[in-house]
């Protein structure tokens, strides 16, 4: 539970179809792996849980503040634009696909001046996953997109980030030493690839996962392994070691982790530097057929490159906005989520709360990060449907009650069913950019209008 501010794009017309092709491939390339599972299910059979997607043409107007200290600037900007999603989860056999992707593309005008700006965005996650439990080989495939910030500091545009993809993959081998035990011994790599400012990394991971079970619903183990990256020149490697205990619950499930990581960087010219740190997690959820809470705590040594390779799931329910790079630091960090599909007869809500502490190993600087929102869902009645939605982001440095930038976001939907799968909906996008640095304060609100058109296939296994 991942600043570079930058001025809005501009594009040719060329420029503009790459833009729409690029969203596409990365859609195309989800479901060109999910293809041999849907086919094999075609006419929902047992292999399909769920898949879901949408297509929108919006317009809209867009009305920024910008608070320059002795003046304010503004600046009223009409806009038209496409946006889409897919998102679903596949199983057939030993199989699984999970994936969520969602991108838009607008062209807005300066109503001051006339000129043209186009902003394009895409965000998501695909993970693919064999898994046989007759067999002793398992692999996985994942792919991410998101909008990463290099240095403290927001933007009330999410598109003026810089996009990065990810790309994981890896591989295990297991083995049986005994009724009770399971020997994994495992290699995984991850490449990202950055457009403009950001530059391409790459990490990789070996390691074993020794486990034991202990009782009906009660494991231990001990997981132990090497990491290698590659950022900026210089070399890092980091060595872990971590001693596990897990306890399935009729209400969830508890686990535990303790142990230490120790790092050494070779920066250019042949310096080489040591770090070491203890390491571990405590985790505590609570599932029922309507709900799921989750508490986690998590100490780690890592670094952006490094996580590449370590191929941890993405919470699908909360991607976040953008994902902040940052060298070799040991984290503390502690997330609440919280999913209902039923608080009332016709509402769902999610919230998700997360925070950090991140000291540099490098530089020794200390900073820490928050993230908090909240998700509610409303069915007026059988054609109409009310939706908001809050986040916040905030940056401070050492100290922690001292939020140096942050953004609020809130979003207001109304949406009405014109047809079984046509919709058409009116938004309210507020952002609030607050920052105690040389950022200019500024505020922004649009108001869409979009018509969308839908797709949505269930199944049980």
């Amino acid at each position: 539970m991942e600043p570079r501010a930058g001025k809005a794009s501009k594009y040719s017309l060329i420029n503009r179809y790459i833009g729409i092709g690029y969203i596409g491939t990365c859609f195309i390339a989800a479901i060109g792996v999910a293809w041999p599972f849907a086919a094999a299910a075609q006419g929902l059979s047992d292999s399909v849980e769920t898949v879901s997607g949408s297509a929108s043409v919006f317009t809209g107007i867009t009305h920024t503040r910008t608070d320059r200290g002795t003046s304010t600037d503004t600046n009223t900007e009409p806009s038209l634009g496409l946006s889409g999603q897919v998102g679903g989860s596949l199983e057939n056999g030993a199989n699984a696909l999970v994936l969520r992707y969602g991108g838009t593309l607008e062209t807005s005008r300066d109503t001051a001046d006339g000129d043209q700006t186009d902003n394009s965005s895409i965000t998501g996650a695909s993970r693919y996953t064999h898994f046989d439990p007759g067999s002793r080989f398992d692999f996985n495939l994942g792919h991410t997109v998101s909008s990463v910030r290099n240095d403290t500091g927001f933007v009330v545009n999410p598109s003026s980030y810089d996009t990065r993809n990810t790309l994981s993959a890896g591989a295990g081998l297991r083995f049986y030493p005994g009724e009770l035990s399971t020997l994994r011994f495992f290699g995984q790599a991850g490449r990202s690839f950055g457009e403009d400012s950001l530059d391409d990394q790459e990490s990789y991971t070996v390691g074993s996962e020794f486990s034991r079970r202990l009782s009906e619903r009660s494991t231990g183990g001990l997981n132990v392994s090497r990491s290698w990256s590659d950022e900026d020149d210089t070399d890092i490697t980091i060595d872990s070691a971590q001693l596990v205990y897990s306890l399935q619950m009729e209400s969830g499930y508890f686990s535990i982790g303790a142990g230490g990581s120790k790092a050494e960087t070779e920066f250019t010219g042949g310096t080489t530097s040591e770090y070491d740190a203890v390491t571990g997690f405590l985790e505590r959820s609570w599932v029922t057929t309507d709900w799921r809470t989750s508490v986690k705590y998590d100490r780690s040594m890592s670094d952006s490159a490094t996580d590449l390779s370590l191929n941890l799931p993405p919470d699908f329910s909360f991607l976040p906005d953008t994902v902040r790079l940052r060298d070799l630091v040991v984290s503390d960090s502690l997330s609440i989520t919280h999913n209902n599909q039923q608080v009332c007869d016709a509402c769902n809500l999610g919230v998700y709360a997360a925070g950090s502490l991140l000291e540099s190993q490098v530089s020794g600087v200390t900073s820490h990060e928050y993230r908090a929102g909240i998700n509610l869902g409303y069915q007026l009645n059988a054609l109409q449907r009310l939706n908001f939605g809050y986040g916040w982001e905030g940056d401070a440095d050492e100290d922690a009650s001292v939020i140096v930038d942050q953004i609020h976001r809130i979003t207001t939907g109304w949406t009405r069913q014109l047809a079984e799968n046509t919709s058409f909906g009116v938004q309210l996008i507020q952002s609030y950019l607050r920052s105690k640095s040389v950022r200019d304060d500024q505020d922004q609100f649009e108001l869409r209008f979009v018509l969308s058109r839908g797709f949505v296939m269930s199944g049980q296994r």
